[in-house]
């Protein structure tokens, strides 16, 4: 946490008691200035990433996103991009036809262009296909995706075999060093070949620079490749990753508050587990509830209140376990689509000739992406059902909601609708889980077949289900802090008895939760989804994916 008298700021304490813990929690007020400054990219230490073609990470695309990292092209890129270049050129000397290379596209493809014709015809192509509806009702790109993006492009480059010029490659290094980033590309809007309508709008912003112009087959490895959407999901994987990580704390505080059985964490269990991913997370659970009072025998103060819980209590583990195996399967098709080169024509320097391939074609993408929101969905659905049935009679043997003994308190959580939020959550969650590759469409265009799968609506509806889910992971804590509280208010704990992983994040979240709002007064759960989610970073012990932040 940074130090407030590092800030320029204003600063208003207001006293906060939580059972066990009075703070002096600030409101604060910061200049843009002084934000912008505080900023974690401006105060990070700064890295460069070498862009060789054969190696870029997802951890390194967030990082680039994020802009915490620059990037420079290897050596070794450098010379494979001149060696590739020149095989390009020799069919524009030669004027020997080569689609998207010294030709037209389309109903045109036999129209053979000379030097001096192919800047113009790259120019005007980019900008026809880069229209956009411009009437503000679809959303931007985040210039984060844009920055990864040019990254990713340059990665490709340097593998050699794209056959665009070094000026191009370096022109992209530098406006990504630069932070020069295309700020108004509207998603969606592919049919065709991969992200092409967002492709060509971000080749319409490498034009604002004076004397900006592309050369052979340039425009052409701008125009396919799915890049954008690549970025996107590489953002998603992360995000996720790290939601994973803290859906194990929250089910950790659920099992605190609603004293669950630990038995499927056990060791015997973890013997018995079907699958690997499954007994890292028994054993991350184990790490989440070290010295808890559940891990005594029946009868114990404070022990488990039954043998065999709801099943979505008994089963986390398993469903968590069957998310992260999703969640790893996309990530190793990411990493290989990080250094691949989406473009057709593809150069082969060794004979000197230009490849008719494939390597832009999601499928492969696009299925694993529909089975990553298909395993969002069976979370949010333990998380609802854990939720709500954490805080409802007769399973808890607290009152219905946490109401307060006294009924003139009106503190509770059902009259706050957390139930109803987190049902309203789910519902919003699901209708973005549903698997798009049936949309995939085959159809003509200018007289040529084309074929292309859903992946940048896959990617689109995924940023939207992780958002809710988010959100619902939040309350799903909030629900067991809510209820380890009301146990320590009445003496059953004691802040000793909460495993200590567990013991900062549970003040923490009662400190933003209902309770301290004023029961006249409107609840916001915005200052406690920006702590969860944004502020809130889980034990080290439970991260441990290569796009998790180091």
């Amino acid at each position: 946490m940074r130090k407030l008298q590092d800030l320029s700021l204003t600063a208003r304490p207001i006293v906060a008691t939580v059972t066990g813990l009075r703070l002096a929690v600030f409101l604060v007020v910061i200049s843009p200035i002084a934000a912008l400054a505080a900023s974690p990219q401006a105060s990070s230490p700064r890295e460069t990433i070498v862009l060789n073609g054969s190696d870029m990470t997802l951890a390194e695309v967030v990082k680039i996103a994020e802009n915490r990292a620059d990037i420079r092209l290897a050596p070794e890129g450098v010379e494979r991009i001149k060696a590739a270049r020149q095989v390009v050129q020799q069919f524009v000397d030669k004027q020997i036809p080569a689609y998207g290379v010294n030709t037209m596209y389309g109903q045109d493809v036999d129209v053979v262009l000379s030097q001096d014709q192919i800047e113009r015809w790259n120019r005007v192509n980019v900008f026809q296909e880069a229209t956009v509806m411009g009437d503000e009702s679809r959303p931007l790109l985040a210039p984060g995706v844009v920055r990864a993006t040019m990254a990713l492009l340059v990665n490709s480059y340097a593998k050699g075999s794209s056959g665009v010029s070094l000026p191009l490659a370096e022109t992209l290094v530098a406006r990504v060093n630069e932070n020069r980033i295309p700020n108004n590309i509207e998603g969606g809007g592919s049919v065709g070949d991969a992200d092409l309508t967002m492709n060509n709008q971000l080749t319409v912003g490498l034009y604002d620079t004076p004397g900006f112009a592309l050369g052979a087959g340039e425009a052409t490895a701008l125009m396919t490749h799915s890049f954008i959407s690549i970025a996107r999901a590489a953002v998603v994987v992360q995000r996720f990753e790290t939601l994973l990580a803290k859906s194990k704390v929250a089910l950790a505080l659920d099992m605190e508050g609603f004293r669950a059985n630990p038995s499927p964490l056990s060791p015997m269990a973890m013997a018995n587990a079907t699958t690997a991913n499954k007994r890292v997370v028994q054993q991350e659970m184990q790490f989440l509830l070290s010295g808890s009072k559940l891990w005594g025998k029946a009868g114990e103060k404070g022990a488990p209140r039954n043998l065999q819980d709801f099943l979505s209590m008994r089963v986390a583990p398993d469903v968590l376990a069957a998310v992260k195996t999703s969640l790893d399967r996309l990530n190793a098709t990411l990493v290989a689509f990080c250094n691949a080169v989406p473009v057709s024509p593809m150069v082969d320097v060794k004979t000197g000739t230009l490849l008719s391939v494939t390597e832009w074609d999601p499928t492969q993408l696009t299925l694993d992406i529909d089975q990553l929101r298909q395993a969002m969905a069976i979370l949010a659905i333990a998380v609802e059902s854990r939720g709500l049935k954490t805080m409802s009679r007769p399973l808890t043997d607290l009152p219905s909601g946490f109401a307060n003994t006294d009924p003139t308190k009106y503190d509770g959580l059902y009259t706050r609708n957390i139930s109803y939020w987190l049902t309203s959550l789910l519902r919003e969650a699901m209708q973005n889980t549903t698997p798009v590759i049936g949309l995939t469409a085959s159809f003509m265009a200018e007289g040529h077949e084309d074929i292309s799968a859903a992946f940048p609506n896959s990617v689109a509806m995924a940023e939207v289900a992780l958002e809710r889910l988010e959100k619902m992971v939040t309350l799903e804590a909030l629900i067991g802090s809510f209820a380890i509280e009301r146990r320590l208010q009445s003496g059953e704990l004691t802040q000793n008895d909460i495993p200590l992983p567990l013991r900062t994040v549970q003040k923490a979240i009662m400190l933003l939760s209902p309770l301290h709002a004023g029961v006249e007064n409107q609840y916001s759960l915005a200052p406690l989804l920006k702590y969860f989610i944004g502020e809130y970073q889980p034990p080290k012990e439970l991260l441990g994916s290569a796009t998790s932040p180091q």
